[in-house]
This record gives C-alpha cells, structure tokens and sequence, in this order.
C-alpha cells in the first residue's frame, strides 16, 4: 500500500497544490517560508485532531467568507434551498485528500471503510476537510455579531468559527456521497510520525535524557512479546532490590533506632525497615542514559557531537515508530522528517537520504518518507525525480514536480547533463531567489564584486540582499539548462562571451569585425537566447529577443551604435569599458603585462584589444582586477544584465 498523490486546499499558503509521493523517499525543497512545514503541519492537525486557527485559513479564502456572507444575506423564501447549496459550495474549507493505491496483500478490513461503489479496483481516497457544522447557522450568528458589534465580518470569524466547524473524515467520490468514518478507522489504515527540526537527546532541565521513552519502548514491545531477555532485567532488579535492603539496613539503622526515643514501634513491636523500590518500568526514566566509551572514559551525551546526536535521535525515534508499526499493524506509515541536516556536517548530510532509504528497505518497514531539506549536500543524493520544489508567488505556494519534469523532457542526453551536474555541483539552484549562469573562473571570481557596484550605483536594487545561485558552465552547455530553468520558473541571467570565428577558415577565432561571414561558436547563443549565429546579427538583437520569460542572456556589445568595435570574450570586453585604468596600471598587470607594454597610447590599446588579450592567463587576470577593484568599472553588458536581474 503507498499513497500516491496528496492534494491539500485552503491551508495556510498551500491553497491548491498536489504531491506525487515517490515510494520510499520523497524530498521537499525550496526557499523558507515556501510552505514546506505547513505541508507536514497539515497531517499533524488532522491526524491528532488538533485545533486549526484562524491563521490556518489561506488568505485567498478570506474573501470567500466575504462571498458567503452576502449570499447568506440574499437568501429569501423563494431562493433559500438553492442559496443554501451555493452558501455551503462558497463557505472556506481546509481540505486534505489523499489517494492510496493498494494491492491484493493488503488487509481488506482496513480498506474496506474506505470503499465506494465506483471505487478503482486498486484505488481509494480519503478526504479530511475542516468544515462548519451548519453552514447557516455560523453566517445567522456572524450576522447578528457584526450588527451588534458595528464590526468587520473577519474580526467576527476570528472569534466565532471555532465554535461552528468541525474536522470530518470519509471516503472520496466525484460523483456519489460518501459516509463520515471515525479517526479510528483512518489509523488502523495510516500512521503518520513527525520528526522535528532542531533536536537535542538531552534535557537541559533534568538528568533524563530524551531517548528513555525510546527504551522504555523497546522494553514494552519486548515483553509483549514473551522476549526472555526482560525476565533476566526482572531477576537483575530484584537482585539488586535485595543487596540494596542489606544496605540500606546497616547505613541508616541509627536513624530507625532513634524512633524508639519517641515511643515507636507501640505496644505491637513492629519493626521498621527500609525497601528498595527498583523496578525495571522506572530504569529509564532517570536511571539509564545514553554514554560514550572513549578509550574506557564515559562521557555523558551532551560531550558528544551536534550532529551525531541528531543523527542518532532521527534513528531511534525510527526504531519507536517500527514498534509502533508492529503492534498496530497498521498497513501504510508516513514518516515526516524535518532539516536533518541539522548540525550535520557536509559529509554526513550527502550521505543521510541513501542511508536512511537503504535503512528503511532492509527493515522492511512499510513507511513513506518525506524529508524537506534546505541543504543542498543533502539533495545531491537524492534521486532527481523524487524532488519536489516549493515556490511562493504571493501568498499561494506552487509545488514543481521533478518527477514530472524527468518524464517529459525528450532529450536524454540533456536530462543526463542535468542530473549529473546538479548532483556533482549545484543543488542550491533550489534553494535560490534567481539564478546567474557564467563561463569561466574570471566571472566567478569577480561577480561579488560586480554586484557590490552595481548596488553602490543604484542602493534600490539590493542585489546583494538577494538569494543567488551562481552556475559556472560553458556556453557550449548552458542551453542544456533552457527547460529545467523555465520548469522552475527562476529569474536568470546568462553571461557568456560572443565567440566569433570565421567559418570558411576552419571556424578560427576572429576578430569582430563587420564581415557579415563571421559566426558564433557559442551554443547558448544559438540553440538559446536569441538564437542566432551570424555575429551581426548578434550585435544588432533587441533586447526583446535577448530575453525568454524570466531569462536573459549578455554577451558583449558594440562601443557605440555606429563603431562596430565590440570585445570577442570578458577580458576584451573589461579593457575596452576600462581603456583609461588600464593603461596607467600596465605595469601592475602581470596576466599580461608585455602585450600591454607594447602599447604606447590608449587609442594603441584599443585598437590592439584583441591580440592584447588573447590567450591571456585568466586566472591571473581576475586576480589583477582583485587588488584593484575600486578603480575599475564592470562591463557595460554585465551591468546592464544584472540591473535587469535585481529587477525581475
């Protein structure tokens, strides 16, 4: 049994989304506040019957009430079955539908409450909704509160529909109604288990540690079962109770004997003793805790590591959640895992997902897991198609389905390239307000700094307060990117270099020059944005056809509109917008300081730009920009890119 799909409305930002839930492990990914605790908090509610706050309600459906009233007050005597039916469709609901997939193995008690008439042969859905109680008596006590009060019919509901709604529970169907079940019934079929973010074994406040209801577990389940290694416990305890009497005997019989000056024992001659109490159902509580044996030295649990101890946490409350599995029988467990990566270094957190999956195989275990993550070691162990991306436009979260994204992309060789690279490198493109794609080191070196004085230029754009994802691939591949970036519906930039060469001479390098011949060796630019090769073509693009949706691409361009002197690459490009800078800092470029000593003017340097910075040594070159980057200006088509950047 798994579940298979989870379409959740109304709730908090989550006001209409569904999740494919792989079946094993499913992570969920995205920026904070993106509704990826709201996802796990919904189940909590409903399955523990917790309280929902007004707070709970998607924004959206605030105005629903508002709908709902004025149809509440348009009902008269011809029309009141009928508003009453729109009344209760309009009326805001928190609802969860989950659809459940079984098999013949499957135990048909359980899923038979479950069962409707048109129910698939392998299929059934259970729908959780937060509803009022009778949807004409909530709006007939609202009416009377906002007259009364001259108040806001939403400050009303704050303080009314707690009274008024109620959490049910049935079986789904399009087209036929269904029976409410009891809570019951749902956790004979489903267990869901919630681990949070944020752990700690020990309790700072006591001697106890968080782990002894885990043990007191472990030994429950073991009695239960007639497991005899609870009776050698038993017979250790009462041992111990009896060489603990003698003791006690000895070490306070001055203390007994002192009775006897207040006329204790009576006429009777009772004798007073002491007993030990020490029994194995109060071992963990205060009497067992968790220690680490470093070379004979026992060191308590708070000596130990952040992160071993948050891995350790995560593993035992599995172990309780597997006795609970076996007791209950219940067919389907979810399990809710949330930041495990907490305190856990970036080793550690690459390997957590495989371990955890591999883990829960061999237990045979029947569990679903759902991990959200913000870490990006984490993710690159994750399969591609079991990531889902939450986003927020506004106040609704929108869930991207890799799964789906995996399946529909035609190109294998692309899918290929993506998997492989964001497993390798950048995951964090998840986790990421936009995105910036560049070529090589020189870019990746100097961008910080870029977007430093693009901000000192214009302080509204805030560039640098943005989340940024900073890709370094070359312009052969970056059109690789085209679908998953679209998918994702991320603000982009791509820069890359304009890579002119002449066709007719073995695709050679070349010179801008205004030889209509001359073509790009760029595949970005060709298969991408815009979409052109001739080089001409290029320098003449709009900035329409430079840009697709929520991306843009910058590449080098001309000096002014009627010189067709324009950079082939980066560094060309930054001397030709620096002309001045760099000619009275020769000496201090050492990438390429005899091409630069050659030159006895500025205009010299300028019309010499190319052949002064061919095969120049890159690195070197950002390097030299480093020590001096408050004299020199960023490129004129990488300032213009980022501004476009910081507003999208």
């Amino acid at each position: 049994m798994k579940i298979k799909n989870i379409h959740i409305n109304d709730f908090r930002l989550l006001d209409d989304i569904q999740i494919n839930l792989e079946d094993i492990t499913t992570a969920i990914v995205g920026k904070n506040n993106s509704g990826k605790t709201s996802f796990s908090e919904i189940f909590n509610i409903f399955m523990n019957k917790n309280k929902f706050e007004f707070e709970d309600f998607a924004i959206n459906s605030h105005s629903n009430f508002q709908s709902a009233y004025e149809i509440y007050l348009s009902i008269d005597d011809t029309n009141k079955e009928e508003k009453l039916i729109e009344l209760r469709h309009t009326v805001p609901k928190i609802k969860l539908l989950l659809t459940i997939s079984y098999t013949e193995q499957d135990n048909w008690v359980n899923i038979k409450p479950f069962i409707t008439s048109l129910s698939n042969s392998n299929e059934i859905k259970i729908l959780f909704e937060y509803i009022p109680k009778n949807s004409e008596k909530l709006f007939q006590i609202l009416k009377t509160a906002v007259e009364t009060n001259e108040s806001e019919l939403i400050d009303e509901v704050k303080t009314h529909f707690s009274n008024y709604y109620q959490i049910v529970v049935k079986p789904y169907s399009e087209s036929e109604p269904t029976r409410r079940v009891e809570l019951s019934d749902v956790n004979k079929l489903l267990q869901c288990h919630f681990i949070e973010a944020q752990r700690d074994l020990e309790d700072s406040k006591s001697n106890n540690t968080k782990l002894s209801s885990i043990f007191q577990e472990q030994y429950d389940y073991k009695t239960r079962k007639e497991d005899n290694s609870s009776d050698e416990l038993i017979s250790a305890t009462n041992t111990a109770n009896e060489q603990l009497e003698e003791k006690l005997k000895d070490f306070f019989k001055d203390f007994v004997d002192s009775f006897q000056e207040f006329g204790f024992p009576g006429l009777d001659r009772e004798q007073l003793e002491l007993e030990s109490n020490l029994q194995v159902e109060n071992l963990f509580k205060n009497n067992v805790r968790l220690v680490y044996n470093h070379g004979n030295n026992k060191l308590p649990e708070k000596y130990n590591g952040l992160g071993y101890k948050n891995l350790m946490y995560i593993i035992s409350k599995i172990l309780s959640f597997e006795i609970l599995y076996q007791d209950n029988k219940c067919d389907l467990n979810l399990l809710f895992i949330e930041e495990p990566e907490a305190h856990m270094h970036p080793q550690m957190q690459s390997v957590f997902i495989k371990n955890i999956t591999k883990f829960l195989e061999d237990k045979n275990f029947n569990v679903q897991v759902i991990i959200s993550t913000h870490s990006s070691h984490i993710l690159t162990n994750a399969k591609f198609e079991s990531i889902r991306y939450f986003t927020k436009k506004s106040y609704i979260s929108e869930v991207k389905d890799l799964k789906e994204f995996h399946e529909r992309l035609s190109e294998s060789d692309t899918l290929k390239f993506l998997e492989q690279y964001l497993t390798l490198d950048k995951s964090e493109l998840f986790f990421s307000d936009k995105a910036i794609l560049f070529e090589g080191v020189v870019e990746r070196l100097l961008m910080p700094i870029f977007i430093k004085k693009i901000d000192e230029e214009d302080p509204s754009l805030k560039l640098s307060e943005q989340y940024i994802s900073y890709i370094e691939v070359g312009g052969a591949y970056m059109h690789k990117f085209k679908e998953l970036l679209k998918f994702l519906d991320l603000p982009t930039l791509i820069i890359t270099d304009i890579d002119s060469i002449n066709p007719a001479d073995d695709r050679k390098q070349i010179e801008i020059s205004d030889d209509d011949s001359l073509e790009t060796s760029n595949g970005c630019l060709k298969n991408w944005l815009p979409e052109k090769e001739k080089i001409l073509e290029l320098l003449n693009a709009t900035d329409d056809e430079k840009t697709d949706g929520k991306t843009k691409v910058a590449y080098q361009t001309k000096l002014t509109a009627t010189t067709i002197k324009c950079g082939r690459s980066f560094e060309e490009a930054f001397l030709l917008d620096n002309l001045q800078f760099v000619y009275g800092k020769k000496s201090n470029f050492s990438s390429f300081t005899k091409k630069l000593s050659k030159q006895t003017s500025e205009q010299d340097l300028k019309d010499n730009s190319y052949e002064v910075t061919k095969s120049i040594k890159k690195t070197d070159f950002a390097f030299d920009l480093l020590s001096t980057q408050a004299e020199w200006n960023t490129p004129d088509y990488i300032k213009e890119g980022l501004k476009w950047l910081a507003q999208h």
